[in-house]
């Protein structure tokens, strides 16, 4: 008998209220063009504004339990986190450190120019911007060691500690090894402008001693791979090439702050944070977000952009079939993939941020009829 997942969805805050039930609607669809069979948990609240709403006694529903967020088989999240509640909360949103307690070690964030969006680089087309970000998601400034000093109630001195272990260094290179042989969330495998199946270590190595770590690790591991060609730019360099030559680059695997920073200038070479992707994954564990924020400025409005959730919840069917064995949930990826694509390339429906004047709604609805093919 054909296996049911459980798949469980939380709101959070701003514009999450619009873009998640968009994505509901794609996993929806998805599931009735490619016959794979889920129980939908929620969607459960939880952010900031949950806090202020429960007069700041709780983050989120009490559904939300520890077991939960383990025992699923996989969840997706709305962005959350609202400007004036910022170091101001009482407490977490979720009831887990979500990244080192699922160890969802890969922050997967793929970059690429779709057909039909105009990119902020000049004589880019599509399919010359397509690689990803590959973040290592457990270490670095996620680590919290560190510090402050107070005197007189006045901060004076902080300190922050960022860890690499040889552990979270060697897991998540071969999982960039692994991903750039894959081709998995690309448009095609391999970099645009040669078709080379390439990983490039960016990172800051003579300066920072965990930098030195990642990159001889990287050093360890590339000879192991010689279908993959081994790649290496600092850090600093690689956010000037990434806008000068996009098109060298296939997979490019970093340490946790850095894949932070340059995944969101990666948003912005796709023509908008909305287009952008993410899973957290590990060899247990996945979920799926959007990269962008809560945007209270739009929230309200129904003009945001669901692509990135949506997209997100593609990614996130993927690993799933990757863990199962189950190739309706690779296949409702590529589906969703190709929707997105088409919808574009139709140019009938589109939100503000891609020069358009539609609503989310009516982008989730175009989406969702491209999927099953209505």
């Amino acid at each position: 008998m054909p296996r049911k997942y459980t798949i469980l969805a939380l709101v959070g805050d701003g514009i999450a209220e619009e873009i998640v039930p968009e994505a509901v609607k794609a996993l929806e669809a998805a599931r009735d063009r490619y016959g794979f069979d889920y129980e939908l948990i929620g969607p459960h609240d939880f952010g900031a504004q949950y806090y202020v709403d429960h007069d700041m006694e709780a983050g989120w529903d009490p559904a939300i339990t520890p077991e939960l967020l383990k025992e699923v088989d996989c969840w997706f999240k709305g962005p959350v986190g609202l400007p004036q509640w910022l170091g101001k909360l009482p407490g977490p949103y979720l009831p887990i450190n979500q990244r080192p307690d699922l160890d969802v070690y890969a922050n997967i964030r793929p970059c690429r120019l779709r057909p039909g969006v105009e990119g902020v680089l000049k004589g880019r087309e599509p399919g010359d911007i397509d690689f990803i970000v590959l973040r290592e998601n457990t270490e670095h400034m996620y680590a919290r060691v560190g510090g402050t000093l107070s005197r007189a109630g006045e901060a004076e001195l902080a300190v922050d500690n960022y860890i690499q272990t040889r552990k979270g260094c060697e897991r998540i290179i071969k999982f960039g090894f692994e991903l750039a042989r894959s081709g998995d969330y690309k448009g095609r495998a391999g970099a645009p402008a040669d078709g080379v199946k390439r990983l490039t270590c960016s990172a800051k190595w003579g300066i920072c001693r965990g930098d030195n770590l990642f990159k001889a690790v990287f050093e360890e591991q590339a000879p192991g791979n010689p279908d993959i060609e081994a790649d290496y730019a600092w850090i600093d360099a690689w956010s000037y090439w990434a806008i000068m030559k996009p098109d060298y680059y296939d997979v490019v695997v970093m340490p946790n702050q850095y894949g932070d920073i340059m995944s969101d200038m990666s948003g912005a070479l796709q023509g908008s944070m909305g287009m952008a992707g993410s899973i957290n994954a590990g060899d247990r564990h996945c979920f799926a977000e959007a990269t962008h924020g809560s945007a209270p400025d739009i929230a309200g409005q129904g003009i945001s952009n669901p692509t990135s959730l949506i997209l997100s919840v593609g990614m996130m069917l993927n690993w799933l079939g990757d863990q199962r064995g189950d190739d309706r949930l690779k296949d409702a990826w590529k589906g969703i993939d190709k929707a997105v694509d088409d919808v574009l390339i139709e140019d009938r429906v589109r939100t503000p941020d891609l020069g358009g004047k539609n609503g989310t709604h009516e982008f989730g609805d175009a989406v969702a009829e491209a999927i099953t093919g209505a």
